[in-house]
């Protein structure tokens, strides 16, 4: 158990360190689908949704040492959240993308750099 815990904790230090990088690729990618798409836009979306999904493990994996003091992260918030982007992914709207990840997962991705700051 105490090896578990000691990768948790190696775990939540990584995503103390990758977190300003996830919330600032994400800012960005909600900027491009609203306003000015770039050739690249697809590229940095496909960046952003898999580092999305590796904070999205990270929590999974991690949620018993996350949420242990605070409430940081609703899982069942997180969930919704993940269906959502699943169907305005399938509409292809660039508007409807931008506005669910500025509601649904950047909140996500702040609680989870706030609940991993003190193991930096």
């Amino acid at each position: 158990m105490a090896k578990k815990i000691e990768l948790q904790q190696d775990i939540m230090k990584e995503l103390a360190n990758y977190s300003p990088t996830i919330i600032y690729g994400t800012e960005e990618i909600i900027g491009e689908l609203r306003h000015n798409r770039k050739k690249d836009t697809d590229e940095l979306f496909n960046l952003v949704i898999q580092g999305i999904n590796w904070e999205i493990e990270v929590f999974n994996n991690c949620e018993s040492i996350i949420n242990q003091e605070d409430a940081y992260v609703d899982k069942n918030k997180m969930a919704s959240a993940v269906v959502r982007l699943g169907k305005v992914l399938q509409e292809k709207d660039d508007i409807k993308i931008a506005a669910c990840l500025e509601v649904d997962f950047l909140p996500f991705l702040r609680a989870m750099e706030t609940a991993s700051i003190k193991y930096k």
